[in-house]
């Protein structure tokens, strides 16, 4: 009987819930650190990254 851990059982995958939650958890790390970015190069005085999400809305 697969275990309800997050890691690989009976040559089983993780279910997919976990899946699911790994892919947020990892889409929310990468986007958290992205912000970080955006305000130490704000801080800096630099504001070259701003224009970055008025290109995804094609403005």
């Amino acid at each position: 009987m697969a275990s309800p851990s997050g890691t690989w059982s009976n040559n089983q995958p993780p279910s997919t819930f976990e899946k699911l939650w790994r892919g947020l958890i990892l889409v929310g790390a990468i986007h958290l650190g992205g912000m970080l970015v955006n305000v130490v190069f704000q801080m800096l005085g630099n504001h070259s990254l701003d224009g970055i999400p008025a290109k995804f809305l094609g403005l």
